[in-house]
């Protein structure tokens, strides 16, 4: 009988692997990678979000900031990670999709090497300069660069923000010297040093300092203006018509996590971007938490915006690097 029930323990073990890991979890601290410098919009909304979830699930969801290479570095170590729930991966979800059409290889497949768990936060870009750049307008801002080809350098924190550089340099037949940075951090510390006078970034990222102004705001790329800025104009009823750029939030995790793993951290999540706290901190930053999709819906969002960024990419003219 023994022999029996031992036989039976074996059968269920294999047949349910991870129903044991998925009903303790988390039981250990989550690392939670970043792959961009401290400071800069993902960092920021990311550590607002993991305080949350500390809070909720009495867990540590600890952040560390793995930048480089674009971004790829930090979510290469995220898909090559064991696939327990224990490593998780904060992206910017445009700058993200579009890795895969700014280079001719990347350490992962952007679809295959991850399990999506869900978006928790979107933003306004802004396009803002150090209070002595003469320009205060979008207008202004054209004008300028027409009047100074190639000497107005614009500091792009990842790809999302160097293809939205060239459409709008396109769109106003303008010539910009679009300087790569390791996230928005070390772009925003040149900024306010005045080392560029020009920058596109999440509001999440530079409202602090333009409540202090200490940098100045010429533009959004939302299709209509934001409330928090309200005489802030945008791009696209000024200078590009139709223009339009919202950055939005998510997590990954590396592919074969447990599926029972993904629902719980895509219910941590949802409950986390209710909460009032949360909610009051976003808003100050200029963020929102955004649509809750539930996870299929996540995944099928993903493809339809590579498809989307991979087609405004080879509108552009650009080629793989």
């Amino acid at each position: 009988m023994q022999r029996v029930l031992a036989l039976l323990a074996l059968l269920l073990a294999a047949a349910y692997p991870c129903a044991a890991p998925a009903q303790s979890y988390p039981s250990k601290p989550v690392r939670m990678i970043v792959p961009y410098a401290p400071g800069g919009g993902t960092d920021v909304l990311t550590r607002v979000l993991a305080k949350q979830l500390s809070e909720n699930t009495g867990q540590s969801f600890v952040v560390e900031n793995r930048a480089g290479g674009s971004a790829t570095i930090g979510v290469a170590l995220g898909a090559k990670a064991a696939p327990d729930g224990y490593t998780i991966i904060a992206m910017s979800g445009v700058p993200y999709l579009i890795n895969q059409f700014m280079f001719r290889s990347l350490p992962y497949d952007t679809i295959a090497d991850f399990e999506p768990v869900s978006r928790f936060a979107s933003v306004p870009m802004l396009l803002v300069s150090h209070p002595s750049f003469p320009p205060d307008s979008p207008a202004a801002f054209v004008d300028y660069a027409r009047d100074n080809p190639g000497k107005v350098s614009f500091g792009a924190p990842d790809e999302m923000t160097h293809l939205a550089m060239t459409i709008i340099s396109q769109a106003t037949k303008t010539r910009i010297t679009i300087v790569p940075y390791k996230g928005a951090g070390p772009a925003l510390n040149d900024l306010l040093g005045n080392h560029i006078p020009v920058m596109m970034s999440s509001s999440s990222a530079a409202m602090p300092y333009l409540k202090d102004s200490r940098i100045k705001a010429i533009a959004v790329t939302t299709k209509s203006r934001v409330p928090s800025l309200p005489h802030v104009p945008t791009v696209s009823e000024t200078i590009a018509p139709g223009f339009e750029l919202n950055a939005w939030f998510g997590i990954l995790a590396p592919a074969k996590t447990p599926k029972e793993i993904v629902n719980y951290l895509h219910a941590a999540i949802a409950k986390a971007v209710r909460a009032a706290e949360i909610q009051q901190r976003f808003e100050s930053l200029g963020a929102s938490p955004i649509e809750m999709l539930s996870q299929p819906e996540f995944v099928a969002y993903l493809k339809a915006e590579r498809e989307r960024w991979g087609k405004a990419f080879r509108d552009a003219g650009l080629q793989p690097q």
